[in-house]
């Protein structure tokens, strides 16, 4: 039982931070779903007017400045810092390379796997399913380790899971289902049409908001201790 108060607490204390970062930054909430909504665009522009090969290549350093956008205004927002819209330009930057690294290093896994894959297509779910959970926590390793390179970003964030894999997992897995349940409510919202469509999507985006900003709370908390360190400190109060 003391192991349940004592990790309640710490995902509590996680939850009530990220809504209290959110609510001095309201306006980040429609974050994720502005940066869908110019992906698309973009998406559907670059995809008619660009060759295959180029067009992927661009969409891919238009997907690594979106990603570098959303780590830079959640890192803010973990470091309960006020954010806004006049930083979107330094934000494109910040962690811009870091995701380029990280899709190049999966990008040669992957040329390198394409024969197996080829050969035993079944492997290809297996391999998907590895990869989301060894590279669960790359996000928040880049924005509050600052890694660079692809593989020192996927060493750091492994390792992470190596020490908390229960501790991080097991939230995860239940906000994910109960943020599931509430986004299908959400998507039943297009049966309205258009206006269903964007409302469906704001629910949606809130939803991935708050759980982003949880797990860039959770990860602070969890980082750098273990789970003896932290029963010990509950024990003796420190």
């Amino acid at each position: 039982m003391k192991v349940i108060a004592v990790y309640a607490g710490i995902y509590g204390k996680a939850f009530t931070n990220a809504l209290a970062a959110i609510g001095k930054n309201p306006w980040t909430l429609l974050l994720p779903m502005g940066l869908a909504v110019a992906w698309k665009l973009l998406g559907m522009i670059l995809g008619s007017a660009l060759d295959p090969y180029s067009g992927g290549m661009v969409i891919g350093l238009i997907r690594s400045a979106a990603l570098s956008i959303y780590c830079f205004f959640i890192a803010g927002l973990v470091a309960n810092q006020k954010v806004g819209l006049e930083q979107l330009r330094a934000s494109i930057g910040a962690y811009f390379w870091s995701w380029i690294s990280i899709f190049f290093v999966l990008w040669v896994v992957g040329f390198v796997l394409t024969p197996v894959f080829k050969t035993n297509p079944n492997l290809e779910l297996p391999y998907s399913l590895v990869l989301l959970i060894a590279l669960n926590t790359v996000p928040e390793t880049i924005y509050q380790k600052g890694t660079r390179g692809g593989i020192e970003t996927i060493q750091r964030s492994f390792g992470f899971l190596q020490e908390n894999w229960v501790e991080w997992f097991i939230p995860n897995g239940l906000v994910l289902g109960a943020a599931f349940a509430v986004s299908v409510f959400g998507a039943s919202l297009m049966i309205f049409g258009a206006l269903g469509a964007v409302a469906s999507g704001l629910v949606i985006g809130v939803l991935l908001h708050v759980y982003a900003v949880f797990r860039g709370f959770l990860y602070e908390a969890l980082d750098g201790s273990t789970h003896r360190q932290r029963m010990y400190r509950a024990r003796f109060g420190g």
